[in-house]
């Protein structure tokens, strides 16, 4: 099912499979719902394409009713500013601000070369449970993985029905710490926020992840990676990681 859903009044009602590995839900799926609701504003008021998006988690966002708060900054002729906040029973607990610029006509200048790749070709990893044992986001995705390091996922069900393309981007890009994670000690590895910026939007149905992630005995961590698509790079991922030992 959605992570998501919306009701009579405009607010989300957020499903088991919005809930990340730990307390609350998946950054994600807040991720991607903040920016949903901004590209399709942006839409509407024809302001170009969504190049980069930026959310912060200031606290776990809980299950239940969610109100959200999406406002435009500025709108320029090239480029314009929106951000969205997220609410949950009164408490801001995130924040998205994403990019978007009006096309011109650049025809002359020389595209990356395109790097083609099969996602299906590779066998799908095992499903991947969460500590708590319970539903959560990872079960929206059918995971595949290859001997180049690139994680490949592919949605079962997306964050909310009609999903915009650079949101659909978040579900994915928010794993790219999680796939190079420290096997030992057993620490949680939550990231405190969420950094995207891409050149096109995705085309088929496989979003790809070639991380790269940095970790110190002081607890932080790094995760970056190139965001992928069966015709090659599209874009960057990036985030700040807290290592936090188990309760």
């Amino acid at each position: 099912m959605p992570a998501f859903k919306q009701d009579e009044n405009n607010s989300w009602i957020s499903t088991p499979t919005a809930m990340g590995p730990f307390k609350g839900l998946q950054g994600g799926a807040v991720a991607g719902l903040l920016v949903h609701e901004l590209e399709r504003r942006a839409s509407s008021l024809n302001l170009g394409f969504a190049a980069s998006a930026s959310v912060v988690f200031l606290r776990p966002t809980g299950t239940g009713v969610l109100q959200t708060k999406p406002e435009v900054i500025r709108q320029g002729r090239r480029v314009s500013v929106l951000t969205n906040s997220l609410y949950e029973g009164g408490m801001h607990t995130a924040q998205a601000t994403v990019n978007f610029i009006a096309p011109v006509d650049t025809s002359a200048v020389r595209p990356t070369a395109s790097e083609l790749h099969n996602p299906d070709g590779l066998q799908a990893l095992p499903p991947r449970k969460a500590p708590h044992r319970g539903p959560w986001m990872m079960d929206n995705f059918e995971v595949r993985a290859a001997g180049d390091g690139i994680v490949w996922f592919r949605y079962k069900d997306d964050i909310v029905e009609g999903i915009m393309p650079l949101a659909r981007i978040l579900g994915p890009a928010d794993w790219t710490h999680g796939v190079r994670r420290p096997p030992e000690p057993k620490l949680a590895d939550p990231n405190v926020n969420l950094q995207v910026a891409i050149t096109r939007y995705p085309t088929g149905d496989y979003i790809g992840i070639r991380p790269q992630t940095t970790w110190t005995k002081d607890g932080i961590g790094l995760g970056a990676g190139t965001l992928l698509d069966e015709s090659g790079p599209l874009g960057q991922v990036m985030m700040s990681v807290a290592l936090t030992p188990f309760d």
